[in-house]
């Protein structure tokens, strides 16, 4: 009888659980639904860019890639905006600027993010306020944009099958870079990608990527690299040119 009992609570069980939990999950989509009709707060890290610095100028500093943003509005607003998986950054375009220069013989300036938040809102399109903009201080500096002719650096790592001698030739062996001009100033040379190549044993040419940095340009890609290999014995089995020997 007892075990009569107990196999009958069982299936009452098994039947009215799922049932329990669809109710329960249907109470919590229209708890959170009414949730998000209220006026809520939060905070986004939205992607920003910088545009139109100033005519033969380029922008200096620790500019942020993201701002931090505190928001009030409807819920869903906010949340749409938070679950958005490709987001246009908001622009900061440097001619409908007025920044503040810092005092000191070096030119650097400051704006004042509060200042932006207008603006903001307007390319957001939002239905939200924006009450505040971290960093609430943005520093950078100008420099003259120029374009220098620089050495190309080979950065390879090369043994021979019978440590003999290497000798490596970019073509071009120099290259025109555009970028500030307190970098190149003090710039040796635009590095190769790093290749290794084993147990060369006859000379080859390697057409191979430069490696310049996001902050300056050049008028090609890649170059070609020519190694040549000698009959001469050289003192070490191997050669190494790499920017750690530089």
């Amino acid at each position: 009888m007892i075990m009569n009992d107990k196999k009958r609570s069982k299936q009452f069980l098994n039947k009215e659980l799922p049932v329990f939990a669809f109710f329960l999950l249907l109470s919590f989509i229209f708890w959170y639904l009414n949730e998000l009709s209220k006026e809520l707060q939060g905070t986004i890290n939205y992607p920003v860019r910088y545009i139109n610095p100033p005519r033969d100028r380029i922008v200096t500093g620790d500019l942020p890639d993201k701002l931090e943003m505190d928001l009030r509005g409807p819920g869903y607003s906010i949340l749409k905006v938070k679950l958005s998986g490709s987001r246009a950054p908001v622009v900061i375009d440097f001619t409908k600027q007025t920044p503040r220069r810092l005092p000191g013989p070096t030119p650097h300036y400051y704006l004042l993010t509060s200042g932006l938040i207008s603006n903001f809102s307007k390319q957001l399109h939002a239905d939200f306020d924006i009450l505040s903009v971290y960093p609430d201080t943005l520093f950078f500096g100008y420099d003259r944009l120029v374009t220098r002719r620089k050495a190309v650096i080979p950065d390879l790592t090369i043994e021979t099958a019978g440590g003999k001698r290497v000798i490596i030739v970019p073509a071009p062996d120099s290259i025109s870079v555009t970028g500030p001009a307190h970098i190149l100033d003090t710039l040796p040379g635009i590095f190769t990608r790093h290749r290794s190549f084993r147990r060369i044993n006859e000379n080859f040419r390697s057409k191979i990527p430069l490696d310049c940095p996001d902050y300056l340009s050049t008028d090609q890609k890649r170059v070609e690299v020519e190694v040549t290999v000698s009959g001469k014995q050289s003192s070490f089995f191997s050669l190494k040119q790499s920017r750690d020997n530089k």
